[in-house]
């Protein structure tokens, strides 16, 4: 349901969502509702350090908030975002469906966030308006954490089999995915005329501004698994000439990770 509020920065009156799952048993615990909102913090995160690459269309997740209300029976708690208007479309799944549309970007982010994370989680169930996501699902290679949508490697392998690289994983230099319609970087300089493939789709941004492979500041998602929202993403080492500082992101990670009580 739609409620308002006051922005942080405004005296205009703001609508914001309240989700309440449907499941009675979920009424009872509300680790869901923070592992919800957990997700949505980590995928922002991933976001950040895709549209760092400038891919022709940046991408953004909407912050979420964990809301008790207290003068209410029992308690409950929702999850709380900001009402986003204009068509809602659903990129892909947890399970492998990709939308007839196939559009470039959702798809490029969802492969971005298997290679920028070194093969550990990936971000799929992409939907929202226009390039502004919400509600997206991780799967881990453990299979832990991030909810009862995590299906581990068996969700992992289903976007991996029926992912077909586009221009835009050309041109940020992602690895291919599997042995299907794929593009496959050759080292040849460096440029895009490395890359070879059965299909290509998409359109090719006119400025080419990466001249490398991706090798950026990440995270250990393994260190995530089962922590309060309040704990930071750790980074790992990354490349210094293409390295977003440590304390940037940290910023960013807890501004994203919030829990109201009204």
């Amino acid at each position: 349901r739609g409620v308002e509020g006051k922005g942080a920065s405004s005296s205009e009156l703001v609508s914001y969502v309240a989700k309440v799952s449907l499941r009675e048993e979920d009424h009872h615990n509300r680790e869901i509702y923070f592992r919800d909102v957990e997700m949505q913090s980590l995928a922002g995160y991933i976001a950040h350090k895709f549209n760092h690459c400038n891919p022709p269309k940046s991408v953004r997740f909407l912050e979420a908030f964990v809301v008790e209300l207290e003068e209410r029976e029992g308690r409950p708690v929702c999850g709380v975002e900001r009402y986003i208007s204009g068509p809602y479309r659903k990129h892909n799944s947890n399970y492998g469906y990709v939308s007839e549309e196939e559009r470039n970007t959702p798809q490029a982010f969802s492969h971005f966030s298997w290679h920028v994370s070194n093969g550990e989680v990936i971000v799929v169930d992409l939907q929202g308006v226009s390039d502004v996501y919400t509600d997206p699902q991780v799967h881990s290679v453990s299979g832990k954490g991030y909810g009862k949508g995590n299906l581990g490697m068996a969700g992992i392998q289903k976007f991996l089999d029926t992912h077909r690289c586009n221009r835009i994983c050309q041109y940020l230099r992602l690895p291919r995915c599997n042995n299907g319609i794929q593009c496959s970087p050759c080292q040849v300089g460096g440029s895009l005329s490395g890359f070879t493939s059965r299909k290509s789709t998409g359109t090719l941004p006119l400025t080419q501004v990466m001249h490398h492979n991706i090798r950026i500041l990440t995270y250990d998602p393994r260190l995530l698994e089962n922590k309060p929202l309040t704990t930071r993403i750790p980074l790992l080492p990354g490349e210094p000439s293409v390295a977003i500082s440590a304390t940037r992101d940290h910023e960013i990670v807890g501004k994203n990770c919030l829990c109201v009580i009204i």
